[in-house]
């Protein structure tokens, strides 16, 4: 009795494997629907994030320019590291201490 089964079965992939599908229905005017699919599309606008690579060129040449400036520009630094937070503060603690403000 599995015999028969088993042979039934193996007859029957047999024949699924053999059987062509039809696809010329879906294949009927695949390019027209495609382009119309593509036109719908464009329609739509650009999206943000496309709109965001297309800058990457902009912010890429402003970062350069700045860096080439910044490297370029030196400005005299004093030796002191402390000196751009504590110019003046000296005096203006010591006259606090001296008047008792």
């Amino acid at each position: 009795m599995s015999d028969n089964g088993d042979e039934r079965l193996d007859r029957f992939f047999a024949a699924a494997r053999n059987a062509r599908m039809d696809t010329s229905a879906l294949e009927e005017h695949f390019e027209t629907r495609l382009m119309a699919r593509l036109r719908e599309r464009r329609k739509e606008g650009i999206p943000w994030y496309a709109l965001m690579w297309r800058m990457v060129p902009v912010f890429t040449v402003l970062v350069v320019l700045i860096a080439v400036y910044s490297i370029s520009y030196k400005p005299l630094s004093p030796g002191d590291l402390f000196a751009a937070i504590s110019s003046g503060q000296e005096e203006y603690l010591a006259q606090n201490v001296l008047t008792g403000e």
